[in-house]
């Protein structure tokens, strides 16, 4: 169970910082929506189904919807804080 657990820290450090990235190439509204959304459904999904004590859909869904909006915050941390530091210093 463990390797799960820092498969999806590796995961998260690999993709999380994309969305920072996002920032430098002026993706519309909409192109870091779909790729913020992206990479959170494809980490919730994998953690949803390695996680052996979530039995039921309805457990699976909570699980799910839990993971998708932790990591969407995350997210907006990082593109956020990117945001800020590069508007303070140029």
């Amino acid at each position: 169970m463990k390797k799960i657990y820092w498969l999806a820290i590796i995961i998260a450090w690999g993709l999380l910082p994309q969305t920072a990235w996002a920032a430098q190439e002026k993706l519309p509204w909409w192109g870091i929506l779909l790729l913020v959304s992206s990479i959170s459904t494809a980490i919730s999904v994998v953690l949803v189904w390695k996680n052996k004590k979530l039995e039921t859909f309805t457990e699976k869904a909570m699980g799910f919807g839990a993971w998708f909006w932790f990591i969407i915050f995350l997210q907006i941390m990082v593109y956020g804080f990117y945001l800020a530091i590069e508007k303070y210093l140029n």
